[in-house]
């Protein structure tokens, strides 16, 4: 018996998550619904948006022009006026297209800062546009060209551009016109006037729905990276004092007590297993596992706060207010609360890979790891372990850090200076996005290695118990004979990076 299509609510009185959004983007069955809240404000927007204008008060993009040609008239008429050529000259950008789900999130992320009600976009074209995003006809996106200032202006014109026919859509992975998708979908191509153009491209959505995908994958791995952690305790041996939650309380951190408990509940998964000839203090990769976890934990809760924020907030220009009606003019599409949170995720998500890291060197080192054979070897000399694995693992530290740069403090003034300080929020997102994707496959190693020495211990190559591994972690098969590896890392990697259904 089939089950119904999973449906996401958007409006003024739903709260999107990380997650949810995930969800939404990497589930293309997805069917989407305006709340009741949600039709009543966009159609309030909408109303004052008219009475601004017949008012006689300006309002940017409509009666003028855009950026620094705001000061020039443009006032047209009809369903199409001068947004067209706002979405022409920002169809530019360059590199790599988009994965789908990045471009889902967008979209979402999007739809969800309209339906808040103060855009003042026409609630046809947002139903044109959920009704693409139920089809999954995804944009083609390239992904380099938003500064985050202005918003995405180019990412998001991607996507405005597709949903009127004259941008792509990929098919296949591949990039091909639009027209004929939307057609052979049963769909008409959107036809924007400008405030509706603008209330598509001016947002903060790119880097907002980036950054969610960043945050909902980068909090799996840091449950993943404690998991192992307490895996290795209980392989090892190792005392459990330095995770007694009296020392973690001591100390105040809730991120740090939290992971000390997740370490320990791992840990003890079988009961205690410490072992006498273990040292009284392990090294710090161990013994401060909490405190660096920990870290990372918190510095994940304030990113998520921030980027959540946004997510469900109005970050538009101008800011249509119903109420009084007005036109607000302002910033709120500048994306720095994003940048900064994404670099803090960045930071978070390249010290769990350096603690993943100097487990496994642990694992794989004699002098630590109870007396195993050097590199796990199932037969030292002629066989080498995981040595080519560790490789790997060192590689992707290195990635890690040489990625670990700020963002959101390079800003490069542009658009005649009218863009004189700009977030980098978009580079920030995608940035930290691609760091669970090296981070995975360092975890995905540490796994192996857990793995390894159990089929050593099982086999009486190593001294030591040999309980099975956890049943989150894949099948790994002893290497006892060596064998590539490759595959095998980025199975276990792509399965740790993917939510569970």
């Amino acid at each position: 018996m089939s089950s119904s299509p999973p449906t996401r609510s958007l409006g003024p009185d739903v709260r999107l998550t990380s997650e949810a959004l995930e969800r939404a983007a990497r589930r293309p069955e997805t069917q989407f619904r305006l709340t009741p809240a949600a039709t009543d404000a966009l159609s309030s927007a909408r109303t004052a948006l008219d009475d601004v204008r017949e008012a006689g008060q300006p309002v940017y993009g409509v009666t003028t022009g855009f950026g620094p040609l705001h000061e020039y008239g443009a006032e047209t008429h009809g369903p199409t006026d001068h947004g067209d050529g706002l979405l022409a000259h920002l169809g530019t950008g360059t590199g790599d297209l988009a994965e789908p789900a990045v471009v889902r999130a967008m979209m979402t992320a999007r739809l969800q800062a309209l339906a808040q009600g103060h855009s003042a976009i026409r609630p046809a074209t947002v139903d044109g546009v959920i009704e693409i995003l139920e089809a999954n006809l995804v944009p083609a996106v390239p992904e380099i060209g938003s500064l985050g200032a202005s918003g995405d202006l180019t990412p998001l014109a991607h996507v405005a551009r597709a949903c009127t026919g004259r941008g792509r859509i990929l098919e296949n992975g591949t990039p091909v016109d639009a027209r004929p998708l939307l057609e052979e979908a049963g769909l008409e191509p959107l036809s924007l006037n400008s405030r509706d153009a603008l209330a598509l491209v001016n947002g903060t959505s790119f880097m907002t729905g980036t950054a969610a995908l960043a945050v909902a994958r980068g909090s799996r791995l840091l449950r993943r990276a404690e998991a192992l952690t307490g895996w290795a305790y209980r392989l090892l041996g190792c005392s459990l004092e330095a995770l007694d939650p009296r020392l973690h309380e001591a100390r105040g951190h809730t991120g740090q007590a939290e992971s000390a408990d997740s370490i320990r509940e791992e840990a003890t998964r079988e009961g205690i297993a410490e072992r006498d000839e273990r040292p009284l203090q392990e090294v710090y990769s161990l013994r401060c596992a909490p405190q660096v976890l920990g870290a990372a934990r918190d510095q994940f809760g304030h990113a998520r706060s921030l980027i959540e924020t946004e997510l469900n907030g109005v970050n538009d220009n101008p800011v249509i207010d119903p109420e009084a009606p007005a036109a607000l003019h302002g910033g709120n599409f500048q994306g720095q609360h994003v940048a900064f949170a994404t670099d803090a995720l960045n930071e978070a998500l390249t010290q769990i890979g350096v603690l993943a890291e100097r487990q496994i060197d642990l694992l794989l080192s004699p002098n630590q790891n109870g007396g195993a054979p050097p590199l796990l070897a199932w037969n030292p000399g002629p066989t080498s372990g995981l040595a080519g694995a560790q490789l790997t693992a060192t590689a992707l530290v290195a990635e890690l850090r040489q990625n670990a740069q700020m963002a959101g403090t390079s800003s490069i003034p542009t658009n005649d200076d009218n863009q004189d300080i700009v977030s980098m929020g978009a580079l920030a997102a995608r940035t930290a996005h691609e760091q669970t994707d090296h981070l995975a496959p360092i975890l995905a190693v540490l796994g192996m290695a857990l793995a390894q020495l159990t089929h050593l211990r099982a086999e009486d190559r190593a001294a030591g118990p040999a309980p099975p591994p956890p049943d989150w972690m894949p099948a790994f098969a002893p290497v006892a004979e060596d064998r590539a590896l490759h595959q095998e890392i980025e199975q276990i990697a792509a399965r740790w990076k993917t939510p569970s259904s």
